[in-house]
């Protein structure tokens, strides 16, 4: 799905990045949101892209630009190096305002910031609160998408930033249930997801029924690694945890560190880059990808799942009753079996025999 978002910040690049002098630099902080635009833009020496999805980044790598993944870690740029910085602004509040505070750091005097969004995305008010910060602000509208530029005027004294919730930083979550690091940027950072739990709650009968105990595991697309955690009792050779976002790969890192429990952290798109021979998958797809609903990605987990697991293996899925995963699952399994049930979620145990 095209995000017109994207497409003004596109054309933007089109007509800023190819013939601009090195010196000229400029960054594209991109997320999600950008990876369908990636195409349309010419890499050029003076453009940079930093992106917290291991998609984006391994993308434009292959498309030939400059391409950093991190948690969107501005600290290896230096204050006062770049001149433009372009973002579409992303989901959350905490995510946009540290990129507009690192923005402003790392654009040199005279430096521009751009900004575009949708208005029920909250575009409005982060222009406005990137003018609070710079000083001065523009924005106009085009077609359903609001553009922003904030100027950057002077180098020092730094202005009192914006409200991040100090982004960065994992922090400790205290539950009745389980106590883990997580942070901002992250979907449900800060609680535990009850179809996680639910899937969770019904393992033990699913692997009794299954007949034989799972020798390695599989979270695929761990987040903060709450399945990962919760299984910490099953005795495994092996254990991997995958994930395309940064900041889950950090608190995933973190929490296994907290539990002593070892596990590989990879940072792959929905496990491409893992070797197949996987006994036990489990997951709770993000089937909402950036500000959509994207169906293709149903599709991209079930193909992986299938490609990753060994023979005699089995996956378990956790989705929202209204998603018709078994439809799209017979496909790629011969076995589809429902696992399990409760008013909002449902289990699905995905085989070959």
């Amino acid at each position: 799905m095209r995000d017109p978002a994207i497409d003004q910040l596109v054309q933007y690049l089109q007509r800023s990045g190819g013939d601009a002098a090195v010196d000229e630099r400029l960054l594209w902080i991109a997320d999600e949101n950008a990876l369908h635009g990636l195409a349309a833009v010419a890499p050029a020496a003076n453009i940079t892209l930093i992106s917290n999805r291991f998609d984006v980044a391994q993308r434009a790598r292959e498309l030939g630009f400059a391409a950093r993944f991190s948690d969107f870690d501005f600290t290896p740029m230096a204050d006062n190096s770049i001149r433009t910085a372009i973002y579409r602004i992303s989901k959350e509040k905490p995510v946009v305002h540290h990129i507009i505070n690192e923005a402003w750091r790392v654009l040199a005097p005279g430096g521009e910031l751009v900004l575009s969004g949708l208005k029920q995305e909250g575009i409005k008010t982060f222009i406005e609160r990137a003018g609070g910060l710079f000083g001065n602000a523009q924005s106009r509208k085009v077609g359903t998408v609001y553009l922003g530029t904030a100027l950057k005027h002077h180098a020092a004294p730094a202005p009192e930033p914006l409200d991040s919730k100090h982004y960065s930083a994992l922090r400790l979550i205290e539950t009745p249930q389980l106590d883990f690091y997580s942070k901002p940027g992250l979907f449900g950072w800060d609680k535990i997801d009850q179809g996680s739990a639910f899937l969770v709650e019904q393992l033990p009968r699913i692997l009794q029924g299954a007949g034989r105990q799972p020798t390695s595991l599989l979270d695929l697309g761990c987040g903060y690694g709450y399945l990962s955690i919760m299984t910490r009792d099953l005795a495994l050779e092996r254990r991997v945890a995958t994930d395309n976002n940064a900041a889950a790969l950090l608190a995933m890192a973190r929490n296994a560190e907290y539990y002593a429990l070892p596990v590989d952290v990879v940072a792959d798109d929905c496990g491409g880059q893992l070797a197949p021979g996987f006994d036990l998958i489990l997951c709770n797809p993000p089937f909402h990808q950036g500000f959509s609903v994207d169906g293709a990605l149903a599709d991209k987990f079930l193909r992986q799942t299938r490609r990753l697991l060994s023979a005699q293996g089995m996956a378990v899925f956790v989705v929202n009753q209204f998603i018709a995963l078994e439809r799209a699952a017979q496909k790629y399994f011969q076995v589809i079996e429902p696992a399990g049930r409760n008013p909002s979620f449902k289990l699905i145990r995905l085989a070959q025999r």
